[in-house]
């Protein structure tokens, strides 16, 4: 999408943080506002040399619709959270809870602490673009445990004239940085049978 290439090429410095860091990174790391979305959070490394054997991720506030990927390798568990109050989304669903953590562990064969280990799951991004959604996670290692759970005190928009700055102040201040994901404004729906307003509709032929 234009949009995602246009906001990628003005944040040289999101991208570098989130490449170069060396923690645990979420992908994409632009998304588009609104959209239901597939969602990897990748693990570059171990805990000092001691390969990882669980994994855990906080999903953020309003995000909604979570489904794992199915993984025959890793035991995969939910914990879920109330919405309240319910929201409705399309066809007058109401959605009641959703997924507040996801824990991957046990798994079958060893993630070596120098190989990149990818973990992935589906869910509805908030239509607020210019959002920051922080993905708190930790990874629990034969020996050790390493947390990515830091966050700005204050929420970060991508609208901002000071984000660079304040986006900079938060990633050289920790080490530990929790993953995270810019939303920005899509240019088109998601689906082609979205319609902003039936004006924007097609007429039906005649028979």
């Amino acid at each position: 999408m234009k949009t995602l290439v246009t906001a990628c090429a003005a944040l040289p410095v999101c991208l570098l943080a989130a490449s170069a860091s060396g923690h645990n990174y979420v992908m994409p790391t632009l998304a588009p506002a609104g959209f239901v979305h597939d969602i990897v959070m990748r693990v570059p490394h171990g805990c000092k040399g001691s390969p990882v054997n669980k994994v855990r991720i906080k999903i953020p506030e309003g995000v909604y619709r979570v489904s794992v990927e199915h993984r025959e390798d890793w035991d995969v568990e939910v914990k879920m959270r109330q919405v309240d109050p319910p929201i409705v989304v399309e066809a007058g669903r109401e959605i009641t809870e959703t997924v507040d953590q996801i824990s991957w562990s046990n798994p079958k064969y060893v993630l070596p602490p120098d190989r990149i280990g990818e973990f992935r799951f589906r869910a509805m991004l908030p239509n607020e673009p210019g959002r920051v959604l922080f993905f708190k996670t930790l990874n629990d290692c034969e020996e050790g445990t390493d947390y990515y759970v830091d966050v700005p005190e204050e929420p970060l928009d991508l609208r901002d004239p000071r984000f660079h700055e304040d986006f900079w102040d938060l990633m050289s201040a920790t080490a530990t940085p929790a993953p995270y994901m810019i939303l920005v404004k899509p240019e088109r729906p998601q689906y082609p049978w979205e319609w902003k307003t039936d004006a924007d509709k097609p007429l039906p032929e005649n028979d």
